[in-house]
């Protein structure tokens, strides 16, 4: 029984071309003068393969290219018999075996040309040759088969992307300059479809976040994708049948993965935007809308802030904070010589800015204001600390020059 199955396993291993050819022979649907032409063309073959990937003068790289050559006529018979030795053995006969070998080549040209990624924008590939070079090493179909079915899913993915992307009123042209992904694209229509909203736009990242924070005042629950047709209202905005799989997929995805995170209301918007922002298609927003965006999303910090987002505000609410003394965005220069006389005497606490900034900044502002205010303490420490400026004259220049300080009225 052992050897049995050994046998039958070894057999299996072969190579499609090997096991089409044996069964051929056996049937007698190929004869000795196919096999004599078989054993003509395949140096051939074998030689103008290892001079496209090397050299056709070494030993090595003539038994590569013999496995390269088999291999690829064994991809073209099982592709294009769908696994079927007597049609593969048939396909044999009555086809030169160069010519299977080129298409073998032309199958994974095709797969070359496919998009590797469900993107809207123009994919950057690499040389054909150097993608032939790798799959024409391969033995077993099933890698290629995997590959193909991939591909195939991102094409038609990539179709439902621009049909999506239309709905947003996005031209493909655009799309394809923003390099969109497919799937970010229909996510955005789901939500805004799941949130209620019939007449679908582009969204900025304000108005993604007041998009999440209707969402959570209503409580947002998925529903299935509408049947196309089944009201004027679906009828307008109903989903190509072709692509409804793609569309509940990813709903169904955004129900498991998106909405308990709307809904957990112990998570703050601005970190709710933080985290969902690069899964959806967003447009950009101006400068001028961060206060806006402020607003929205983190509450204690623009109270705090009083809107201020200039750096030399900032600096000067940090230092503040560090003093342990009310949060202000400015100081008069009596207050701040004071605020200098409290550090040197009670100790400097930037760690009490560093948190504020960690809990209540916008999150993706947290990085470049603890770079700006870690850059600003070291500075900080040579010149506010310092006891021989003994009437301030350093340490005024310094907050001058790195903070908001109000010039005194001129009498």
């Amino acid at each position: 029984m052992s050897d049995t199955t050994f046998n039958v396993s070894l057999f299996e291993d072969r190579p499609f071309f090997e096991r089409a050819l044996r069964l051929g022979v056996q049937q007698g649907v190929i004869d000795q003068a196919k096999i004599a032409a078989i054993e003509t063309d395949a140096p051939k073959g074998m030689v103008q393969i290892a001079e496209a990937f090397g050299s056709k003068y070494l030993r090595p790289e003539i038994e590569t290219a013999r496995k390269r050559i088999v291999n690829l006529v064994s991809l073209y018979l099982s592709e294009t018999s769908n696994g079927d030795l007597q049609l593969a053995a048939k396909l044999i006969r009555d086809n030169s075996f160069l010519s299977l070998s080129r298409g073998g080549s032309g199958l994974i040209k095709a797969l070359f040309a496919m998009p590797e990624y469900a993107l809207l924008g123009r994919e950057e590939k690499g040389r054909v040759e150097d993608f032939l070079e790798f799959w024409s090493r391969k033995e077993s179909q099933i890698d290629y088969q995997k590959a193909l079915a991939q591909r195939k899913a991102n094409l038609l993915e990539i179709e439902a992307g621009f049909w999506f992307g239309a709905q947003l009123g996005m031209e493909k042209a655009d799309l394809q300059e923003q390099d969109a992904d497919a799937e970010s694209v229909i996510r955005t229509v789901m939500l805004l479809r799941l949130a209620g909203k019939t007449d679908t736009s582009v969204l900025n990242q304000v108005e993604f976040a007041a998009l999440l924070d209707s969402m959570r005042a209503k409580g947002a629950k998925v529903s299935k994708v509408p049947k196309a047709g089944k009201t004027a209202k679906a009828k307008a905005a109903e989903i190509p049948e072709k692509y409804r799989a793609i569309a509940e997929r990813i709903q169904k995805e955004v129900g498991e993965r998106d909405l308990p995170r709307i809904q957990d209301m112990e998570m703050s918007l601005d970190r709710l935007v933080y985290e969902l922002k690069d899964r959806y298609f967003l447009g950009d927003y101006e400068v001028e809308d961060t206060s806006e965006y402020d607003a929205l999303v983190s509450k204690e910090w623009t109270k705090v802030t009083k809107g201020k987002s200039d750096i030399d505000s900032l600096l000067t609410l940090f230092l503040c904070l560090s003093a342990d003394l009310p949060p202000k965005t400015s100081l008069t220069e009596a207050g701040a010589k004071k605020l200098v006389k409290k550090l040197r005497d009670e100790g400097f606490n930037p760690d009490a800015a560093t948190d504020f900034i960690k809990t209540a900044a916008p999150h993706e502002k947290q990085e470049s204001l603890l770079a700006d205010w870690e850059e600003f303490v070291e500075e900080a420490n040579n010149y506010l600390m310092d006891d021989w400026d003994s009437n301030y004259t350093g340490a005024m220049r310094f907050l001058r020059e790195n903070c908001y300080i109000e010039k005194a009225a001129k009498k």
